[in-house]
Order: structure tokens, then C-alpha cells, then sequence
């Protein structure tokens, strides 16, 4: 059991962190001030070449550790799109890239091209894929997942993992990846959306800012659809996730706090009462599920030209 003294601690680290992060205006700030950890008050500033550097809250429906939480969530991702190892890739929004190794790995592509917004992401990402020797295979660049620097019809599939509600705004993304997918290309995303019909609260507005969730992108799935549709997708598939996401994340959260462990050291095992108090404490709490849903759509009919498309709500 943590003793008195260590809890303390970790509130009153975990309460500046959370201070901090709710300050940041973008999200490559945030990101900056986040760190080399997905729990805020454990970056270690990156002193550990070693660590695990995934900033998700993955997949927990067979995983037990959070690296094979975080690769299922990839491997999901990948699965609901048919990718191949062909196919030309745009990863956006990808961290350090971890979630890359597991595409070339899972899925065997030849090649992946990925784009995240945060500098620092991008210098530590390029260090870890060089030290592996794929810098041949993973192209790392600094880039905006709303203004894509790729010409029209460039790629087969587009992926979103766990990013998607930083962006500003959600629909110039759906707009941007319209653009660069070819005919019979798909769109993939793992994403954080309300609960239908919820209102958000006050609490709920803190957790938002908290995780840089923008206003702009807050409403329900079936608005996500119609947004989705507005851009130009068809074939739109929306799936919830949340009951193998937020149980097996903050389990994970509780013993790897309590007991003082590394990111690889937490083993997990989850009950169906297990899950089911959780989500009704997350439920109570938030009216928002943390990567709550898969998405996949596909481009329509019309060319891929980034034109004449308005968001639904405009």
C-alpha cells in the first residue's frame, strides 16, 4: 500500500502538472509540457532512451500490460481498414511514433509516412526510428494534420489514433484527409466524443481542458457521421470501444501510481465487476468516453479535390 507521504506527493505533483497543462493554448504545447509520459506527473524528460514513449490509453480487451494495450489499439486500427502491405500510409498526430513500429511490424508495410505537430516529438521520434534502422521505412516530419503538405490523392489510408479531438478543428481534418485519399482509400480513427445526448458540466469542462479536447470538436457520434458525410466519406462505420479502453487505462494508472512502477512492469487483470465500476465512476464523472469509438469511412464518388465540402453545423 502507498503510505501517506507518497500520496501526498503525488497529488500535489499531479495538481501543478495538471495546472500547467491546462494553460497550454495548442497542442503542440501541451504536448511539450506533457512529457515522455501519458500519466503527466511521470515524465521523467526523457532520461530513459529506453522507455516506452506511447501517449495513448490503448486497447484493454486481451492486453495486460499498457504496451500491448497501446499495439492493440494500432493493430485494431489497421484490421477495421484492410490495410496492406502496400499501401501508401499518412499517420497523423503520431507522438513519438511507437504506434509506427507496430504498423510496419503488424501489417509488414513497405513504407509509412507520418506527421505530428509537436517539435520535440518529432526530434525524439527520429532518434528512436534511427537507432532501429528503419529511417528508410518510417518518414517523421513536422507537420499539421489540418493543413496536409501532400498533394490530392497521395495516399490509400489515413490514420487517427487517439489525436484526432486536439485538432483544430477536427473537420479541416476530415476535409484535408478527403483530399489526399485515393478512391477506395479509408480513413481509420480512434477518437474521444460525449455520450449521446449528455450536456457537458462544468467537471467536465475541466477534463476537457485538461486533455486539450477543443470545443470545437465536442458533440456525439452521430454528429461525427454527418460531419464525416459532409466532407465527402461514405461507408461510415462507428464503433464503440470504451468498455476495453478506460477500465484496463485506469487500472493500469491506480498500480503503476500506488506501487511505483515503470511502464512495463504493470501486469493487469481485469473482472467483469471491474469493468463495470469504472464506467459507471467515468460516467459519473464525465460525460465523455476516452477513445470511446473506432471510426472508418471511405471516400465517396466525387474526386478527391478538397472542394465544395461544409462542415455539417455551418
Amino acid at each position: 500500500m502507498p503510505t501517506i507521504t507518497r500520496q501526498l506527493q503525488v497529488g500535489l505533483v499531479a495538481f501543478v502538472r495538471m495546472l500547467s497543462l491546462v494553460r497550454q493554448n495548442s497542442a503542440a504545447g501541451y504536448y511539450t509540457q506533457l512529457g515522455d509520459d501519458a500519466i503527466d506527473f511521470l515524465n521523467e524528460d526523457y532520461v530513459d532512451d529506453d522507455k516506452p514513449r506511447w501517449l495513448n490509453l490503448g486497447y484493454w480487451k486481451d492486453a495486460r500490460t499498457y504496451p500491448e494495450a497501446c499495439g492493440a489499439m494500432v493493430e485494431l486500427l489497421g484490421t477495421r481498414a484492410g490495410l496492406r502491405s502496400t499501401d501508401d500510409v499518412l499517420d497523423v498526430g503520431v507522438g513519438f511514433g511507437e504506434q509506427d513500429f507496430v504498423f510496419l511490424d503488424r501489417f509488414q508495410l513497405d513504407h509509412i509516412t507520418a506527421i505530428d505537430i509537436t517539435p520535440v516529438h518529432i526530434e525524439k521520434g527520429r532518434e528512436r526510428i534511427a537507432k532501429r534502422g528503419l529511417a528508410d521505412r518510417i518518414d517523421l516530419r513536422l507537420g499539421s494534420a489540418t493543413r496536409i503538405e501532400f498533394p490530392d490523392v497521395s495516399f490509400d489510408k489515413v490514420f487517427a489514433l487517439e489525436c484526432a479531438f486536439h485538432f483544430d478543428t477536427r473537420d479541416d481534418f476530415m476535409r484535408e484527409a478527403f483530399r489526399v485519399l485515393r478512391p477506395g482509400g479509408a480513413i481509420a480513427l480512434a477518437d474521444m466524443l460525449p455520450y449521446p445526448g449528455r450536456r457537458g458540466s462544468r467537471m467536465s469542462a475541466l477534463g476537457r481542458r485538461y486533455g486539450h479536447v477543443l470545443a470545437a470538436n465536442y458533440y456525439d457520434r452521430d454528429e461525427y457521421s454527418r460531419r464525416l458525410a459532409a466532407a465527402g466519406f461514405t461507408d461510415i462505420n462507428v464503433e464503440s470501444i470504451r468498455e476495453d479502453v478506460y477500465p484496463g487505462m485506469a487500472k493500469y494508472i491506480r498500480q503503476r501510481v500506488d506501487h511505483d512502477k515503470k511502464i512495463d512492469e504493470v501486469v493487469i487483470e481485469l473482472t467483469d465487476e471491474d469493468r463495470a465500476q469504472i464506467a459507471l465512476a467515468v460516467r459519473a464523472a464525465l460525460d465523455t468516453n476516452p477513445t470511446g469509438i473506432v471510426i472508418l469511412a471511405r471516400p465517396g464518388s466525387a474526386l478527391n479535390t478538397g472542394k465544395g465540402f461544409t462542415s455539417g453545423t455551418t
